[in-house]
């Protein structure tokens, strides 16, 4: 009897281990084993990369970046409660990428150059996920057939793709291929504001604490910001108005004038200028006062500074952020926004995140890709437009007739424990909810914005 039941065991385990090996494999996605190209190689994007082959090891994964060498124009981003909580849905992702940073004392967050964050990210995903990734630095889409789903590169190679990837920044390219092909079903939104900015780094300063977030003041600019720059030393951020699209703020033609307006900015003797509104908001937290500040400064920087073209603040809505079943829209490629709350980033992340959860159908059950990037817009779309429609909160603070409208809805909403910062880094709280709670303000500044934006042009 023993070895009768112990014969019948053998063959019922020899059973289960044939249906099991004839059986679909555990974890197969929509995109097992598919060839994915990611045009854009910034922080975006490598999120993309690193959370997909975490979750689908057996997707190839190529990414393309065409810049070379780090952005004259670059300034430190402050990653948030809301990019931290994305960068650690990759462990380790967070703590290399802030690896080299500096504290924003007053925030009580890292800040981190664009340049020093996409090099650590991109180690990271080299490094963990290699066999299935791979980086291409000085290559950039030049062409797309959507139908043949293929791409042209800069360098004259022609590559397949199941899966194409937009993030090449607010003026993609893939984008705008999308919108000229399919007007009617890419409606783009795409405007500038009245704004320019620069940033001018500074050398390790006697008189400026550490992890300064001073904001700057002076006649020739609309505001700025001095910002801890890793591992010593600041970066100055400039903003001012111009109607003549001048690449340097009215008056500053030299750079011994750029040194005479960043020194008198420095100072805080002048308290006129603060707009109460804006405090109100706390859009002018800053570091303790200081009337007699030295200024260090580095030659080089202010020569580049005066010679390099200035940036503009766009803003980006576009209603759709896939195409079929073989192109994704991520990032600033699919909405772009000015800086004010820092959120740019962080809405890109989680915008990536919903795709991630789509395409290895975490986010609900779906058979096609398709159907996969359908949903990805239908709920991504949600988020990163309240987003967009929040960064317009500074247009609450200009002109007295707007600001007096803006007051009691801003106060009511404080009353109600409902203050707008402190909903923007409730990472428990959606974008969404938090354009709701604020809705009528934010009608209110955009009819500002509406009368104040530029058409953009390519």
């Amino acid at each position: 009897m023993l070895k009768i039941a112990c014969c019948l065991l053998l063959l019922l385990l020899s059973l289960v281990h044939g249906l099991a090996s004839t059986s679909p494999s555990v974890g197969k996605t929509l995109v097992s084993g598919k060839k994915v190209v990611v045009v854009g190689g910034g922080p975006v994007g490598l999120y993309f990369a690193a959370l997909l082959s975490l979750k689908d090891p057996t997707v190839q994964i190529e990414i393309l970046e065409k810049r070379t060498g780090k952005s004259v124009n670059a300034f430190g981003m402050g990653v948030g409660h809301r990019m931290q909580n994305r960068l650690n849905d990759i462990p380790g992702l967070y703590e290399q990428a802030v690896e080299i940073s500096a504290t924003v004392q007053s925030l009580n967050i890292p800040l981190v150059d664009r340049g020093d964050l996409t090099r650590q990210m991109s180690s990271f995903v080299l490094d963990k996920f290699g066999t299935n990734c791979r980086l291409t630095y000085g290559e950039e889409c030049d062409s797309v057939d959507f139908e043949k789903k293929s791409i042209t590169t800069s360098s004259g190679r022609t590559i397949k793709y199941d899966l194409l990837l937009a993030a090449d920044g607010v003026n993609s390219e893939i984008r705008q291929k999308l919108v000229e092909k399919e007007p009617e079903t890419f409606q783009e939104q795409h405007f500038l504001e009245n704004a320019h900015w620069k940033a001018l780094s500074l050398p390790k300063q006697p008189d400026v604490e550490v992890g300064s977030f001073k904001p700057l003041r002076h006649p020739s600019i609309a505001g700025g910001r001095v910002l801890p720059k890793a591992p010593e030393g600041h970066i100055l951020l400039l903003f001012w108005r111009d109607e003549h699209g001048f690449d340097n703020p009215t008056g500053i033609d030299t750079t011994e004038d750029l040194k005479q307006m960043i020194t008198d900015a420095m100072q805080d003797k002048n308290t006129r200028g603060i707009n109460p509104l804006r405090k109100l908001l706390g859009l002018e937290q800053g570091d303790s006062r200081k009337s007699d500040r030295d200024v260090v400064f580095d030659e080089a920087a202010l020569e580049a500074f005066m010679s390099q073209r200035a940036g503009r603040s766009h803003h980006l809505k576009i209603n759709q952020y896939h195409y079929q079943d073989s192109v994704a829209l991520i990032g600033d490629s699919a909405h772009a926004m000015n800086s004010l709350l820092g959120q740019g980033c962080a809405t890109g992340l989680e915008s990536t995140r919903t795709l991630v959860k789509c395409l290895v159908g975490e986010e609900e059950t779906t058979t096609t890709m398709e159907e996969a990037l359908s949903k990805y817009t239908q709920l991504a779309t949600k988020e990163a437009h309240a987003m967009t429609e929040l960064s317009l909160i500074n247009y609450a603070t200009k002109g007295p007739l707007t600001m007096l409208k803006a007051l009691p809805l801003i106060l009511l909403n404080m009353l109600r424990g409902r203050g707008l910062l402190k909903r923007i880094v409730d990472i428990s709280v959606p974008f969404s909810q938090i354009a709701k709670e604020n809705k009528r303000l934010l009608k209110l500044c955009r009819r500002r914005f509406e009368k104040e934006r530029r058409p953009f042009a390519n």
